[in-house]
């Protein structure tokens, strides 16, 4: 049996037994600063029972993970206009790891009680100093067994005189409550079912998510004597259960669609008859809306949460959108006075519309001076990744680099953009096998749909989850040590990203900025 060690910001294969492994590791952490590490061990014996244990570990956090294959189906394609997946490896192969269908390692199965399946395999090892952690050297011996043979892992971890700073980016991933009822086998409401989401909302908090976006598909609606009345409780118990996760923001759904993505008009669908499609700014369209936000706002109020919410209008308006687009801003500004607005958005051109303006990291970097004149003490610029970007421009599909994860919020930080966006934390269709299907259409590159998978008993984390972890730490870290020296924190943002398409690919230079900038922080 042997063992070689490697970067957690890298790409495991399990078609590829690597030789060019470390012996042991070496860190230097901030107090709840989390970092990790890959061990491939080899000559396993298929069957034996695995255990982890650690010496001289007191006051630092162990989690031990085996990682799971899954398949890349589809390559992602460059920027373009068409179909967002490729077969043309030739015009992509510069940005992409490797060349679709091939397998890489990303959910992260908890290794307590496991056996070895294969002779080969790889593990994920988190670690994180606790707050109260005495600073000073520890080395830890951290043992691997596996059947009758045993390993022991060298580990040096200098444990900083500081804490890791409280969290200040605003970070949203969206997820299905009924799709974790379905890939769980629950039904849906149940106790069992909420029980169950407070797992996935704890995943959420524990890579320090702080909103939580609730849905208005349960929301009922009736009509009497011509008036629309809304019932809000199921919204309420989504709410709730956020809340009662540790979320300190609510951000609601918009209600607003439209026929065709980039064509108005903009609609509303009359619950209360069977769905009807109402245009938003006919006269019945503008009656179900203005009921809605003059009930949805007095739910707020009544309830405590005006403050604490974000208010979606219409995701992703267009050019043909725009006018239309303000319209409905001053509609929603008239009912819902002083909460805050906020879309994901495709156009720069609709000044005051919002609080909160949320555009692709590739449409802010390419409209940069636009979307600055929109900035004030009053609006917020966040940007947000779906299926678009592809190309060299920085996302988290599977077959990126697992550094470009971790480098969007560096991007949080070079461009001073206080939030970020991503619909899919977990939304696996019902007909989606998310470990096999990991591109459910061509128009959903790998791993656009889920960051997390479905496991036996909650959800698996991943590595691109623990990179959207470490990133935002980076994050914090890049924002903190700027409070004191802006100088320098620029410097070293710089040398690991100078734009959304510019930024540093090997993971030692990387891993020497980020020493330098987590030393740089505890010398303040």
């Amino acid at each position: 049996m042997d063992y070689g060690i490697f970067d957690q910001n890298q790409w495991m294969f399990p078609d590829i037994v690597r030789e060019d492994g470390r012996r042991d590791a070496d860190f230097s952490l901030l107090k709840g600063q989390c970092r990790a590490f890959q061990v491939q061990f080899t000559g396993l014996t298929p069957g034996a029972a695995v255990a982890w244990s650690a010496e001289e570990a007191e006051g630092i956090r162990l989690q031990y993970f085996r990682e799971i294959e899954v398949c890349v189906n589809r390559n992602t394609n460059a920027l373009q206009n068409g179909l967002l997946t490729t077969d043309h490896w030739e015009d992509i192969s510069q940005d992409r790891v490797r060349r679709a269908p091939y397998r890489t390692y990303d959910p992260l199965l908890p290794a307590d009680g496991l056996c070895a399946e294969k002779e080969t395999e790889v593990y994920c090892v988190f670690l994180t100093p606790d707050k109260e952690t005495a600073a000073g050297v520890r080395s830890l011996r951290i043992r691997f067994c596996c059947g009758g043979d045993e390993l022991i892992l060298p580990v040096r971890i200098r444990v900083l005189d500081k804490q890791l700073p409280e969290r200040t980016l605003q970070l949203t991933n969206w997820y299905s409550e009924a799709l974790v009822a379905h890939w769980h086998g629950l039904e849906y409401g149940s106790e069992a079912h909420i029980d169950m989401l407070r797992r996935y909302l704890g995943t959420m908090r524990d890579c320090h998510q702080n909103i939580c976006r609730v849905t208005f598909g349960d929301m009922k609606v009736t009509k009497a004597d011509g008036e629309y009345i809304f019932d809000f409780s199921a919204m309420k118990r989504w709410a709730e259960l956020g809340l009662e996760c540790g979320f300190d923001t609510l951000e609601w759904e918009p209600i607003i669609s439209r026929p065709t993505w980039r064509d108005p008009p903009f609609t509303v669908f009359d619950i209360a008859d069977s769905g009807k499609p109402l245009e938003c700014l006919s006269t019945p369209g503008r009656k179900y809306l203005t009921s809605f936000l003059t009930q949805f706002n007095a739910f707020l109020t009544e309830n405590g949460w005006r403050e604490i919410s974000l208010v979606h209008i219409s995701d992703e308006p267009k050019e043909r959108c725009a006018d239309d687009f303000r319209i409905l801003a001053g509609i929603f500004r008239k009912y819902l006075p002083g909460i805050r607005l906020m879309d994901a958005i495709e156009i720069y051109f609709i000044e005051e519309a919002l609080d909160i303006y949320v555009p692709k990291n590739h449409y802010y970097q390419l409209n940069r001076n636009d979307f600055e004149a929109l900035r004030s003490d009053r609006n917020e610029l966040w940007f947000y990744t779906c299926n678009i970007p592809g190309g060299k421009f920085l996302n988290r599909f599977l077959d990126s680099p697992l550094l470009n994860t971790r480098l969007l919020h560096w991007g949080n930080y070079r461009y001073n953009l206080t939030g970020y966006l991503h619909w899919g934390y977990f939304y696996c269709s019902e007909t989606q096998d998310p470990f096999e299907q990991t591109s459910r259409s061509p128009g959903l590159p790998a791993g656009d749909t889920h960051i997390v998978y479905p496991g036996k008993d909650g959800p698996l984390l991943s590595l691109r989850w623990l990179q959207m972890k470490c990133g935002t730490e980076d994050y914090e870290i890049l924002r903190a040590l700027s409070l004191h020296d802006r100088g320098r924190a620029d410097a070293l943002c710089r040398r690991v990203l100078r734009s959304f398409d510019d930024y540093v690919t090997d993971t030692a230079d990387f891993d020497a900025v980020l020493c330098e900038l987590t030393e740089a922080y505890a010398a303040i």
